[in-house]
């Protein structure tokens, strides 16, 4: 089973992302979060993790194995989240970006990412997302 935490870009629906993914899980989060935000949505975010590894925990399963794929300005906080996953504590499995507006700040630095982190996937396109997903 695995489970997907998403980090929608803002205003994209829930549905939409759910409807996206709902061939590939069992267990989906769509975390709502406000870029416009005083921290660019970071607890939010921060919260969201947190939480997403506590339903791993409770299902006994490993939470570094968490799956996170953001959209748009999510996947350049998906991407800070790589970056900093370490210094903040925190494991996870695949980190996907899809159609990353990279010239965004990430929640996590404050301002745009120099490069992406290497472990991240990146997707241009959310038809993509299926064929990525199924990748091991």
């Amino acid at each position: 089973m695995t489970f997907v935490l998403v980090w929608p870009d803002a205003g994209q629906a829930d549905s939409t992302v759910q409807a996206l993914l709902a061939d590939f899980t069992d267990d989906v989060l769509v975390a709502t979060w406000d870029p416009g935000a005083v921290d660019r949505g970071r607890t939010t975010l921060l919260n969201s993790v947190r939480d997403a590894r506590e339903a791993l925990v409770d299902r006994g399963t490993d939470p570094d194995t968490l799956m996170l794929i953001g959209y748009g300005r999510g996947a350049v906080a998906a991407a800070g989240l790589a970056r900093y996953a370490k210094r903040l504590g925190i494991g996870l499995g695949r980190v996907i970006a899809v159609a990353g507006t990279w010239n965004e700040p990430d929640p996590f630095s404050g301002s745009p990412l120099e490069e992406v982190p290497e472990r991240v996937e990146l997707v241009p396109e959310n038809y993509l997302l299926a064929t990525t997903l199924r990748r091991t």
